[in-house]
């Protein structure tokens, strides 16, 4: 089950990759949402194949744990790409604004609430990293939901932009993509063969 789940995660990870470098040759304005998007999926998939069901709040900390094999050490393409390394108070405080604005706006559940409290413990427990992963992913799941019409709104942008701390640089854009893809077909074959 894990395995399967692992898959689907890495093809999800592997089409957000195209839509980022398709988003980039016609210069759509969420490629790099894309592009976080296949960062996260590739974490959900080795998450998976670590026999761990993602849970969003302690997930880069237990990543960290993982014993060193072959799948775990594309983990560092994860945290490379997500761009945990920019994560400082002030940053993931605009965040934490856009990314409860985006999760009013689509998810109509209070999950705002959580996610201040999650906020709140992160930044009082100096988990600086771990808030920027966990604010990254919650901004993945609800563009997941929504990424079918995703174009046909294009005001999103503005929270978006804020809420992924996303690149405007399209050459790194690219490269990011394609560490990705790499690493994707990597943990495919690895688990294919296994």
């Amino acid at each position: 089950l894990y395995k399967d789940n692992a898959k689907n995660c890495l093809f999800s990870s592997l089409l957000c990759c195209e839509k980022t470098k398709e988003g980039i040759n016609t210069s759509n304005a969420f490629s790099s949402c894309w592009q976080i998007c296949a960062s996260y999926f590739l974490a959900d998939a080795i998450y998976s194949l670590n026999m761990s069901a993602p849970n969003p709040t302690h997930m880069l900390d237990v990543m960290r744990k993982f014993k060193k094999n072959q799948i775990n050490e594309h983990i560092s393409i994860v945290t490379q790409t997500v761009g945990i390394e920019r994560a400082t108070p002030p940053l993931l405080e605009r965040m934490l604004k856009s990314t409860i604005g985006f999760s009013d706006l689509i998810e109509h559940n209070n999950h705002s609430k959580v996610i201040e409290q999650k906020f709140d413990y992160f930044i009082k427990n100096s988990m600086l990293s771990d808030c920027y992963f966990y604010l990254g992913y919650v901004n993945r799941d609800n563009f997941e939901k929504i990424k079918d019409n995703i174009d046909h709104q294009p005001d999103l942008i503005h929270i978006l932009r804020v809420a992924f701390d996303i690149e405007a640089d399209s050459n790194l854009l690219e490269q990011q993509a394609k560490l990705i893809q790499k690493s994707c077909n990597t943990v495919l074959s690895l688990v294919s063969g296994a």
